[in-house]
């Protein structure tokens, strides 16, 4: 397909999702009195009362945070609505986008082939791929799963192409070749950085659609079946998946862009770069995830992986001259640029109408989820509220 053609699909794609939806017809002010009104029986505390004007503040239509301590989700609460439209409250049940938090399960599928020995950290991908990733500029250089893992393959982020091609037309994987190969008809130089693979650290979402695409090479099964029969029944996950028809409508938070003062509700999609953001969760079945890595590979008495593997996993795998850095599919933040000491392990996301949070504070040794159905910009305000949640979630862990 030419690539004009599919600038065009993704620009009408864009059209619609911004020109074919509600505008959910209340002010910013009148949905800020909404969440006051309706969580009048619950706010009992001080906490409720900061919790609700940080949402307020940063326009989150709703929260849906959870505290894991000494294995179990010890505390949980929806605030808000998931629906702003039917006034329906968000729950621990509520379903949202995970968004790129759906890299660590991809890192999982990995993990779990690569401990019964199907394949190397170290590997070149080729080896496993029916084509050859090289980045052109260093093409004697080989790509592994270690270098995919840490985001250090010199691959750029996503781009306009490949978030055409698998969100919207969802071709087969083996077109990666086409975008990744000088030739292809969807390669740009573009793709690539200018420096060894290996040498940096650049977040890449194609990346992981490449890991994403070596687990169903190596197990001839799709991710999304993969991850299902391995990690989500397993970890009785069962209301976790990639694919929406999976979901009545009822259970998913409306997901919104606020935009002049208006919370515009964007349809419900299937984000196909399964691999890279494309799982839906909620705070009880991700609570079982987190309880797993936090207990060395382990949830109500079923291994998903050995501890040697997660502590494998939660280790720096190159050095970091900032604050944070890779272990293999999981982000870590160190204590003030300490690299023997991690503050907190796990990913965080964000995409169109949705905003996640999965990490294991390790000092505290508490585990935080959060979701909004609500993509927070990254402005300074908006940080501030958002660790601020953190902050006294922290907290309040303390209680338990």
């Amino acid at each position: 397909m030419k690539e004009s053609l599919l600038r065009r699909i993704l620009v009408l794609s864009t059209l619609f999702i911004l020109f074919t939806n509600v505008l959910v017809p209340v002010s910013a002010n009148c949905v800020e009195k909404s969440f006051m009104i309706n969580r009048v029986e619950v706010i009992d505390d001080d906490f409720d009362q900061a919790i609700i004007d940080y949402m307020n503040s940063g326009h989150m239509p709703s929260l849906a945070l959870a505290i894991i301590k000494n294995n179990s989700m010890v505390w949980s609460k929806g605030y808000g609505y998931a629906d702003i439209k039917n006034k329906k409250e968000a729950t621990n049940e509520t379903v949202y986008m995970l968004a790129s938090i759906s890299k660590t399960f991809a890192a999982t599928a990995i993990m779990q082939l690569w401990e019964k020995g199907l394949f190397h950290l170290d590997d070149d991908v080729n080896d496993y791929l029916p084509f050859n990733v090289r980045n052109p500029n260093y093409p004697d250089i080989p790509i592994t799963f270690r270098m995919l893992l840490t985001h250090r393959s010199s691959l750029a982020a996503r781009n306009i192409n490949l978030f055409t091609l698998f969100s919207i037309l969802r071709v087969p994987y083996d077109h990666l070749g086409e975008y990744l190969n000088p030739g292809g008809k969807l390669y740009k130089p573009n793709h690539w950085k200018d420096y060894p693979p290996g040498e940096q650290q650049s977040y890449s979402s194609t990346g992981f659609e490449l890991l994403g695409y070596l687990v169903e090479c190596i197990t001839n099964q799709s991710l999304p079946e993969y991850c299902t029969k391995n990690i989500f029944q397993p970890l009785d996950m069962k209301n976790t998946s990639y694919y929406l028809p999976f979901y009545k409508k009822e259970q998913l938070a409306v997901q919104y862009i606020y935009l002049l003062g208006k919370y515009i509700a964007l349809p419900n999609f299937e984000d196909r770069n399964y691999a890279s953001g494309g799982l839906r969760s909620n705070l009880e079945d991700l609570s079982h995830y987190l309880i797993a890595y936090m207990n060395g590979g382990e949830y109500n008495g079923v291994k998903i992986l050995k501890n040697d593997t997660v502590e494998l996993m939660f280790t720096l795998q190159y050095p970091s001259n900032n604050y944070r850095g890779y272990g293999l599919g999981w982000q870590i933040f160190l204590n003030h640029n300490d690299s023997e000491n991690s503050s907190r392990i796990g990913h965080n996301g964000g995409m169109p109408g949705s905003q996640t949070y999965m990490f294991y504070h390790v000092f505290e040794d508490v585990g935080i989820i959060m979701f909004t159905n609500q993509h927070l910009s990254y402005s300074m305000k908006n940080l501030i509220n958002w660790f601020s949640i953190i902050n006294l979630l922290i907290d309040k862990a303390k209680q338990y």
